[in-house]
């Protein structure tokens, strides 16, 4: 090869080298606890997912598997003090349980044997494309957003 095709030839390396990282850092940047936040309907109507100080979780694993539960840290006194009084409910609602796979491939997310909703945002296809910033996620489907936030 001669000389002249050599550092483009490293350049085009380094290029792929970085795209195939960035497609596979989206994968590992989703794996952890997310609480839903909102979710925006078609029509940009937002509904905050918070009720009485109860928010729904996601859990993302490393293996590609997804649970979901509940978290209770912003509920009321009044209603803390109830719900610490039996240990079993409290533990059955904050445990979170598998409910289907996923899929990351670049910027998009696909859900695999997830039971849909006819409310859920990511239309028919049960895809969207996901955009951090931060501690926070934005999944946009065909029809809508979900939005969510990195629990620590």
């Amino acid at each position: 090869m001669p000389s002249f095709y050599r550092p483009l030839a490293l350049i085009a390396v380094c290029g792929l080298v970085l795209a195939c990282t960035a497609c596979n850092s989206n994968s590992k940047k989703i794996v952890g606890k997310w609480k839903m936040v909102s979710m925006v309907d078609k029509d940009g109507k937002e509904q905050k997912m918070e009720f009485m100080g109860m928010s729904p979780v996601m859990e993302f694993t490393a293996d590609g598997n997804i649970k979901a539960g509940m978290d209770a840290s912003n509920m009321p006194a009044e209603f803390r003090q109830k719900f610490d009084a039996d240990k079993d409910a409290a533990a059955k609602m904050s445990e979170t349980k598998q409910v289907g796979k996923y899929k990351v491939s670049g910027n998009t997310i696909e859900f695999v044997d997830v039971k849909q909703s006819e409310d859920s945002p990511l239309g028919k296809k049960n895809k969207g494309k996901m955009t951090f910033d931060g501690d926070n996620l934005t999944i946009s489907g065909d029809d809508g957003s979900l939005k969510l936030t990195r629990m620590k």
